[in-house]
């Protein structure tokens, strides 16, 4: 059963916790006087509450520290996410409201909200899946001592003088930084020619026996030695073939080794054992290898990528947009070139798109990948 809500946000919310013992809220902001009902209304044992950190919204009153504060005296484990914008309120597994409706007096009273409430089995568990995503973000509970010996100290500071400050800090825990490690760089290193795209059928294992990109990426040399250097130990790097139709299907990746001039150039081994190396000679190592088991049809696309994020899917393109730079086509960041850097955003998107490939298709077995040569030196 689903039901409609479009007023009466504040009696919803007094029924459906008649006889609920544990309640979980996600809402950005919060407010002093919807806590004082939920406190006065509530009989349960348990209240579990994600909300944003940031000291700009109690700075401005679209949030109050005060009503956190009342909720940790009462017990409430709390934890921040930054860029919180879901509202969900969570009743035991019986019930689950999700609206536009954040938990103030404005989202409650004042303004134009809407949102469902559903008693449906399969909706709760999704419902709660997402809860624990997110409560998963942040490993520490807010404390009365952070709240009163950090945030208020801060506030105050900036309350009580007339220094000007653009901007306060936002204490929330990143979802980036959970999915992505941001101290890392993140790179899509490309594979094949014009003349030798692939189809959409076409395996990664194929391509493993072909290219053993399970142990090195390959460069051509260029007339000045021009190396990859921009690799760091511990970067990650996508791997994506060259589609029919000027497309690209991540189907791997790896870990990098920065580059070693000596150590990470074709030996006559690697040569003898892939006679193309003799062309493409200089290597970016890599390992923890991860593929995709499947075609490249279930790999996620580069076109889908840019689609959904524009200039913002490449560290460049960001960058010049940054800068003022408008009007900016994302694939001419690709036009002859090796590799392309992903922004931050790019890198949460491939990540998330390969973990999903990953979870639906599998990974290519260690002993499938163990079966062609390692290279020489083995690292």
């Amino acid at each position: 059963m689903v039901k409609i809500i479009k007023h009466s946000w504040l009696n919803e919310l007094k029924f459906e916790l008649q006889e609920t013992d544990h309640i979980r809220i996600i809402s950005p902001f919060v407010t002093d006087n919807m806590v004082r009902h939920l406190l006065e209304n509530f009989s349960g044992s348990k209240i579990q509450f994600i909300t944003r950190y940031n000291l700009n919204d109690f700075r401005s009153g679209v949030s109050s520290i005060t009503a956190l504060e009342i909720l940790l005296n009462n017990k409430t484990e709390i934890k921040g996410i930054k860029d919180l914008h879901s509202k969900m309120y969570l009743f035991d597994q019986k019930s689950v409201i999700v609206t536009s409706a954040n938990f103030t007096n404005g989202g409650f009273f004042r303004n134009k909200e809407f949102g469902i409430k559903s008693y449906s089995k399969d909706t709760i568990e999704e419902a709660t899946n997402y809860f624990h995503e997110l409560w998963q973000i942040d490993n520490e509970l807010l404390s009365e001592e952070k709240l009163n010996d950090e945030w208020k100290v801060l506030l105050t500071k900036y309350q009580d003088t007339n220094i000007l400050i653009e901007s306060l800090p936002d204490l929330g825990k990143s979802y980036q930084e959970k999915t992505i490690d941001t101290n890392k760089r993140y790179f899509i290193k490309f594979f094949g020619k014009d003349e030798n795209r692939v189809n959409l059928d076409y395996h990664s294992r194929t391509e493993i026996e072909e290219a053993h990109c399970h142990y090195a990426l390959s460069f051509s040399r260029k007339s000045n030695d021009k190396r990859p250097r921009k690799y760091r130990d511990g970067d990650v790097v996508y791997m994506a073939m060259m589609l029919h139709g000027n497309d690209y299907a991540i189907f791997g990746k790896g870990i990098a080794y920065a580059h070693n001039d000596e150590r990470d150039v074709a030996s006559e081994e690697d040569v003898r054992q892939i006679s193309w190396r003799e062309d493409w000679p200089i290597l970016i190592r890599v390992h923890s290898v991860q593929f995709i088991d499947s075609t490249m049809f279930d790999c996620p696309k580069m076109g889908q990528l840019i689609s959904d994020l524009g200039y913002e899917s490449f560290d460049k393109t960001l960058s010049r947009y940054s800068q003022g730079e408008r009007n900016i086509n994302p694939w001419n960041s690709l036009r002859q070139q090796a590799d392309v850097q992903l922004s931050e955003f790019g890198a949460l998107w491939v990540d998330e798109c390969f973990e999903n490939a990953i979870n639906t298709h599998g990974k290519v077995s260690e002993e499938f990948i163990n079966q062609f040569y390692q290279g020489s030196p083995i690292i």
